[in-house]
């Protein structure tokens, strides 16, 4: 037997230790590499196979190579990442549907803007509308007021003069007509009661039945159905257009135009001045508005050295106080 000197220098005996030593490990190391190379994992059930059989399903299905570890950290990369891409484009579409929103809002604010402003010009046009409507209304086309009156307005003649008189009642065979008393007085006064009533080339036989000496008026009836013109008890208002119909000095039809100067009473007597002229005959014409109302009729006017239009009549509601017309 060898035996190891004081220099160090190995025994025999101890070199075959080592070999055999070195050659058990280098066998462990085989076995276990060899136990890898077997060590693989079924297709179907991902479980580890022991020399290429799995102990589910046998070798009837070829084994599959080991796992590797390092695939998972790519794929949570990849994951991450697509996350990470959703939410920015979440966030980017958030973005856009806000300001999509936003120029929306916008919008409709311009449009209920527009909306608004279309509504105030709508407004002032239709205001201005009615208060043209209303000034048109107000003003007296004498072709229109002639055509409608005309045909309710006659010339009364008696034996000593003659005025003027307008149908104030009708119906399917007599009419009413209404004229200044003093138009009729003198036959009033003398037991006379017939006239003559007339139009362009229509006469009728008229009755003086009723007279209101104090109000200065007085009715005709006749045997004939007449179109009858309204009243308007109602005193007109100071300015308001008015037209006179007529037979100034036996001009039958005539007509003149002027406005309501002012309501004046006399004598305990209420009048409405004019400013339409009117001349002798004219007596118990009627005085009518913008719609061929009667308002008054007509009486007397001032005469004298510079005065001019000052023309009177009495308001129509004294045929309401005296003969109950209205």
């Amino acid at each position: 037997m060898h035996r190891i000197s004081c220099l160090g220098v190995p025994h025999p005996w101890h070199r075959r230790s080592e070999r055999r030593v070195e050659r058990q490990r280098y066998g462990m190391a085989a076995t276990i590499h060899d136990e890898h190379a077997r060590l693989r994992f079924c297709t179907l059930c991902g479980e580890a196979t022991v020399d290429g059989r799995c102990a589910k399903h046998g070798a009837d299905h070829p084994p599959a190579k080991a796992r590797r570890r390092w695939r998972t950290p790519i794929a949570a990369t990849a994951v991450a990442v697509l996350v990470v891409a959703l939410i920015i484009e979440l966030l980017v579409l958030r973005s856009d549907l806000n300001r999509e929103r936003s120029h929306r809002v916008d919008a409709t604010r311009q449009l209920q803007e527009r909306v608004d402003a279309d509504e105030a010009t709508a407004k002032s046009t239709s205001d201005r509308i009615a208060s043209l409507e209303a000034r048109a209304a107000g003003e007296v086309d004498p072709a229109a007021i002639a055509q409608s009156v005309q045909p309710s307005v006659f010339t009364i003649e008696t034996d000593s003069g003659l005025g003027s008189g307008f149908v104030v009642r009708s119906d399917a065979s007599t009419s009413t007509l209404v004229t200044n008393f003093h138009v009729v007085a003198d036959l009033w006064n003398t037991g006379g009661r017939d006239v003559k009533v007339k139009q362009e080339d229509l006469t009728f036989s008229g009755t003086v039945t009723t007279v209101d000496e104090a109000a200065d008026l007085a009715l005709i009836s006749v045997g004939h159905a007449i179109p009858a013109l309204r009243l308007q008890p109602v005193e007109p208002k100071v300015g308001d257009a008015v037209l006179v119909v007529g037979s100034p000095l036996g001009l039958g039809g005539s007509i003149s135009s002027g406005i309501v100067s002012a309501l004046r009473t006399e004598a305990g007597v209420r009048y409405l001045q004019f400013s339409a002229p009117i001349s002798p005959g004219n007596s118990g014409g009627p005085v009518v508005d913008h719609n061929g109302s009667v308002v008054g009729i007509s009486v007397s006017k001032f005469i004298g050295n510079g005065a001019e239009g000052l023309s009177f009549a009495i308001p129509a509601e004294q045929l309401c106080s005296s003969f109950q017309l209205c």
